[in-house]
């Protein structure tokens, strides 16, 4: 036995001789029940965030796999391949050519809406920038294949010129039937 445990049971009597104020076991039990509920609230918040934080990084891993997709279906649509190393210059010559062919393209949507005829040559030149695009992927293809190939640089930098010029002349087909 110790020695705080030898003081206490021989002075027991001087320790028992007065009961507690009034009301003491109402007060007790009152200040029990608001803190079991204050813990209760606070379990609820701790619970909360931990929710909150767990869509939290849900939602930065959608967002990081939804931009890698989109990135992965954008190229596979433009028909880039990610294997051809095309210079600066010529990569600036073929987003001038495709930009001025997307702005006739345009033109000639606006011009084409009206008439039978005018819809038969907007679908004449979508079908011809369609068999352009894909000549354009089978040159990078080949380029892949054989990089730094002046004659395949030069065939792809002509048929972006030529899809430009197609539909310059169709616009001015266009222009000239109306």
């Amino acid at each position: 036995m110790d020695k705080l445990e030898k003081f206490v049971t021989d002075n027991l009597e001087s320790f028992d001789d007065s009961e507690p104020m009034a009301g003491h076991f109402s007060r007790f039990e009152e200040k029990l029940a608001h803190q079991q509920a204050r813990s209760a609230a606070g379990i609820d918040r701790g619970f909360l965030l931990k929710i909150a934080a767990g869509l939290l990084i849900l939602l930065s891993v959608t967002v990081y796999i939804f931009d890698f997709a989109a990135n992965r279906i954008s190229k596979n649509f433009s028909g880039e391949n990610s294997s051809v190393v095309v210079s600066s210059e010529m990569q600036d010559a073929i987003n001038y050519y495709d930009d001025a062919a997307s702005t006739k393209l345009g033109q000639i949507n606006k011009l084409a809406c009206c008439g039978q005829d005018t819809r038969k040559v907007y679908s004449m030149a979508s079908n011809e920038l369609n068999a352009l695009n894909t000549n354009s992927a089978e040159l990078k293809k080949a380029l892949s294949e054989h990089p730094g190939n002046e004659r395949i640089q030069a065939a792809i930098i002509q048929n972006h010129q030529m899809k430009e010029k197609v539909m310059t002349q169709m616009v001015s087909q266009m222009k000239k039937n109306n």
